[in-house]
């Protein structure tokens, strides 16, 4: 009976075989990447392509924030690193203390030890330290997530400089949406660190390559007779030639913060050393003029890559309501028309009939 059922078995798994014979063999599909598998392989490679370091991925969240946010979502005591990307981008890298200190240990050590380490300010130095890893997992990210729909302008990015203090970062950062990827990683091997890396650019960030302007692209091909006689230029080819020279002319701007006025006094008891008050205003209502004093755009006061900065607003963007001290208004460098009557003193001359007639009496008594 045993040999029966077997050899029953033994047929049907024949005919099955002769059934399906001129199908191919499934292979198993590939799973999609998704941005934290892309993530975990970009942190990955970049560790152990530098140092051999061994990282564990533990949790990886990729999502969206608003500038406003970031300050919350950083590391306490992190370095945090501003990224330069492509076209004048700008994003950031908070590197929580746990990782820094691992990659501190992987370089003088060559492991990473499980030993507490001591919290203290992170400096330049630990920033210096770091700059390699930074730039290795950016690149490493940009070749991970370029097929990625939402993370296309993660290629390019690169380490800019180093924050002590993250209050200047939302005045370096444009107020856009950001990406965001929040990485909890474990570094090492037989001993680890439980590490944490916060990446924020900004969304769908697409590289702006200034065009350069050449004074030939201005002028129209010139023309020629059927001899090969160059003709005259048309009447359109100077003006042509005149705004490409125009457009390359040097222009002085200068950028005010506020203005305020000053007493003679003042002004010549002002010695080095003097603090000097300012009118309170906000950074978001910064000026740019000429050396004349005309008013060409408003912006935000910040800065970049160590320079003072001016980030210009949007002319048709309402002007903010959370101003505080009016500023005095700027100072004409124009001098008024003295042959026109000023309106003022004119109110002032005027004199009204009571006033008269009570002149006329005192003149009599």
């Amino acid at each position: 009976m045993a040999q029966t059922g077997q050899a029953g078995l033994l047929r049907t798994l024949l005919r099955a075989r002769d059934r399906d014979g001129d199908k191919p063999a499934r292979l198993p599909q590939p799973q999609p990447l998704s941005p934290a598998r892309a993530a975990a392989n970009a942190v990955g490679r970049a560790a152990e392509r530098l140092y051999r370091l061994p990282v564990m991925p533990v949790e990886i969240k990729p999502g969206t924030a608003a500038l406003a946010e970031l300050p919350e979502m950083l590391p306490d005591q992190g370095l945090l690193v501003v990224l330069q990307g492509p076209g004048d981008q700008v994003g950031m890298m908070a590197l929580g203390f746990e990782t820094v200190t691992a990659l501190i240990e992987v370089q003088a050590l060559g492991r990473v030890t499980a030993r507490p380490s001591e919290r203290r300010r992170l400096t330049r130095s630990d920033a210096a330290i770091c700059v390699d890893f930074v730039n290795a997992l950016m690149a490493e990210l940009g070749s991970e997530m370029a097929g990625l729909d939402g993370f296309g302008g993660v290629q390019g990015y690169r380490y800019a400089t180093y924050l002590d203090d993250p209050r200047p970062l939302i005045l370096m950062l444009e107020d856009r949406p950001y990406r965001s990827l929040s990485l909890d990683l474990r570094m090492g091997g037989t001993e680890t660190r439980n590490g944490s890396i916060l990446i924020a650019l900004p969304h769908k960030a697409e590289a702006r390559a200034p065009q350069p302007l050449h004074l030939s692209a201005a002028l129209p091909p010139a023309a020629t007779s059927q001899d090969g006689a160059p003709l005259a230029p048309p009447a359109s080819a100077a003006d042509a030639t005149l705004a490409a020279a125009m457009a390359l002319a040097p222009v002085d701007v200068v950028g005010v913060l506020c203005r305020r006025t000053m007493t003679l006094g003042e002004l010549r008891g002002l010695v080095p050393g003097k603090l000097l008050p300012l009118p309170r205003v906000t950074l978001a209502e910064a000026r740019l003029e000429t050396r004349d004093g005309q008013l060409l755009a408003t912006g935000k006061l910040g800065e970049s890559e160590g320079c003072h900065a001016l980030r210009l607003h949007d002319p048709a963007r309402a002007t903010p309501a959370g101003r505080l001290d009016p500023i005095t208004p700027p100072v004409t460098t124009t001098p008024p028309d003295l042959a026109h009557a000023d309106p003022f003193r004119s109110a002032e001359l005027v004199q009204p009939a009571g006033h008269d007639a009570l002149a006329r009496q005192a003149a009599g008594a």
